[in-house]
């Protein structure tokens, strides 16, 4: 049945237009005063990526006068220059191949093995999430539900129902959640379903380490860049995410027609372009005025509809 166009709500505001163009040349600048101002440089990528940890290190390197730029590699990319005829600085452009997934550059006066020595030594605990590999066993004996604190507490007793959805045998018992029998939650080098990953945050049981793992590094000593080893571990972890970021895409892609904008949002962090996002809305403005117009004349009265003489 076709909506009354009575009932349409028509938004007399109007927000104003991002200059993604002017954003963009500006976050350009920074990355080449950054290039041009530091002798090193190096790609890195994140384990266990968490926003609030990314933040403290990127405080700490700011505190000796280096700078982190992460994300919109794109820009970056076009920033650096893409070919040996482009590049910022010689050797710049080989940075540039590289910049693919989830990668950030530093951008720094100290020393290559410097950098390499304090991302080794550099990392936080955070709680795991869902997919990452575990790596110890946990598992939960019957009895009073513990959390891992020094010394040990009972979890609260509002948290029961949420355990036995998240599929422990668990029940309240003297307003102490209590495990009928004995749970195993995570087994090492297994992936973490989403309810295991919950129980484990509950249990106050940090199972990841946010670091930062160096990729390749530039020198303008050199004017080359050097690829640096990775461990398995590191190895798997980085294809693990380029497997699951290309997956979040596919759906995305999916999901077009419902999640547009989102698309739209992600695409002006990649792409030197005017936004489309805001051209669609002054489009989708027009639209609704000529709507609006169509129905106020459709309610004028015409001579063909007045009632005859005496009536």
């Amino acid at each position: 049945m076709p909506r009354a166009k009575r009932n349409k709500v028509v938004a007399l505001t109007r927000v104003p237009k991002r200059n993604t163009r002017d954003r963009k040349a500006s976050h350009m600048d920074v990355v080449r005063e950054a290039a041009q101002a530091h002798p090193t440089v190096v790609l890195f990528g994140c384990r266990n990526m968490r926003a609030a940890h990314l933040h403290e290190v990127r405080a700490l390197w700011k505190s000796n006068g280096s700078q982190i730029i992460y994300g919109k590699n794109r820009v970056v990319a076009r920033a650096l220059g893409a070919t040996p005829e482009e590049e910022l600085r010689t050797g710049l452009s080989g940075l540039t191949a590289r910049l693919n997934g989830s990668v950030g550059l530093l951008f720094t006066d100290s020393a290559r093995d410097e950098v390499l020595d304090w991302c080794k030594d550099h990392e936080r605990e955070d709680f795991a999430r869902s997919g990452h590999t575990a790596t110890q066993d946990v598992l939960l004996p019957a009895g009073p539900v513990q959390m891992a604190l020094d010394p040990p507490e009972t979890l609260p007793a509002p948290l029961e129902p949420q355990l036995r959805k998240l599929g422990m045998p668990t029940e309240l018992k003297r307003g102490v959640p209590t495990l009928l029998q004995p749970y195993q939650v995570s087994t090492a080098g297994q992936k973490l379903s989403p309810e295991n990953a919950q129980i484990l945050k509950h249990l106050m049981i940090k199972d990841a380490k946010f670091r930062l793992v160096p990729l390749a590094v530039w020198e303008a000593a050199t004017e080359r860049v050097d690829d640096l080893a990775l461990s398995d571990e590191d190895r798997k972890e980085f294809v693990r995410a380029k497997k699951k970021k290309r997956a979040s895409a596919a759906a995305a892609q999916r999901g077009e027609g419902k999640n547009g904008a989102a698309l739209d949002e992600d695409e002006d962090d990649e792409e030197m372009s005017e936004d489309d996002d805001d051209e669609d809305a002054e489009d989708d403005d027009d639209e609704d005025g000529a709507e609006v117009d169509e129905f106020e004349a459709g309610d004028k009265v015409g001579k063909d509809m007045m009632l005859p003489a005496g009536l």
